[in-house]
Parts: structure tokens; sequence; C-alpha cells
């Protein structure tokens, strides 16, 4: 249970004046004496609640991965979540089933951060990191120069085509999130590891 500063200072200024007082009047000591048995008694139970507020970045959830990280971690998946459902909205009207596979992109994403909460451990995986760090933020360059480009006003013949190829990738970063999420729910980190390797070819594409 976290504590208050302030809390702290009263709780044991508490226990300081009630030790002084006990001290006073069941044992036969000089003032002095009751003083120091109050300051002592007063100084544990400082440092007892101190131990117990333990900053979030010093307490392990698991190994190798701390509170603050998963706060964070949990963090960056509901924004890349809220990014990618911006982008599918923004082609509802315009381009159904393009918006159709973002929205399902959104929802693995978000699958898959809800799976990392249940199982923090994955989270200290490489598969995870290289997911969290490079796979989603290149996923959604990717996909937000897509809607640029296809919410254009005009097309040349080459930005056509380049269109046509860049629809092609997002049904293939749809299958790698897919995969993903299989891998993590099946604890199959060798298939995660291929699916990592997999992963670099899918953004060969300049945008």
């Amino acid at each position: 249970m976290k504590v208050s500063w302030k809390l702290n200072m009263i709780i044991s200024a508490a226990v300081t004046v009630g030790a002084f007082l006990a001290a006073d009047r069941l044992l036969e000591f000089k003032w002095w004496v009751d003083t120091i048995i109050a300051l002592v008694f007063g100084g544990i139970v400082n440092q007892l609640i101190l131990q117990d507020k333990k900053e979030d970045h010093e307490i392990e959830m698991v190994p190798g991965l701390t509170r603050q990280e998963f706060k964070e971690s949990m963090a960056i998946g509901k924004d890349w979540t809220r990014k990618m459902d911006r982008l599918a909205k923004s082609l509802e009207k315009s381009h159904a089933r393009i918006a159709v596979d973002l929205h399902d992109i959104s929802d693995m994403v978000a699958t898959l951060f809800k799976n990392f909460e249940t199982d923090p451990k994955d989270l200290v995986t490489t598969d995870a990191r290289r997911l969290i760090n490079d796979h989603l933020p290149r996923a959604h360059r990717f996909i937000e120069a897509y809607v640029t480009l296809r919410q254009a006003q005009r097309l040349s013949d080459n930005e056509q085509e380049k269109l046509t190829a860049m629809e092609d990738k997002i049904t293939t970063i749809k299958e790698s999130f897919a995969k993903h999420l299989e891998g993590f729910r099946n604890n199959d980190f060798t298939a995660l590891a291929i699916e990592g390797e997999t992963m670099e070819t899918i953004y060969n594409l300049d945008i």
C-alpha cells in the first residue's frame, strides 16, 4: 500500500508521541531516556513505511520487467490501437474494404496487448520488443503513407501502381499481426522468430 509522505509523518509522529507517553507512564526512566525510546519506535515505523513505498521502476512484475516498464508498454499499445483506428475510420466511407482490414489490424494489436497484460513475462522476449519497437511503428508509418496517397485527388500511373502494391502489403501486414497473435498465444517462439525475419521484407516498398 502506498502511503504519502504527509501521512507517513503523521503516523510516525503519532507513534513517537504514543511511545513517549507509554514510556513516561510505565517505565521509571528519566525523561530523556523516554524520549530516546520514543524516537527509536517512531524511526522504526518510519522505515517500515518507506520500505513499503518502493517506486514503480524498482518493483519487478516478472524478472526483467518493472512495473513502470509494464505501464509504459500498455500505454504504447493503447496509443498504437488508437492511431490505427483513426486511419481506418478515415477510409470507411470511401474505401470500406481497406478500412475493414485496418480495423482488423487495430483489433489484433489491442488483443496482443491484452495478452501481454495477462501474461507480462512475454514482454521481456525479443519477439515482443521487436513487435513493439519495430513492427508497430513501421506498420503505422506504412499505412499512414498509404492513406495519404489513397486520399490524393489525382494519381499518376506510377502512383496508382504503387497504391495497388501497398494494398497487397497491407494484407501481408494483417497476416503478420495474426501470426504474431497466434505465436504469443501458443508460446511458439520459433514461429515468432521466423515471422520476425519475414517481417523485414514487408516494408521494402519505397514510401
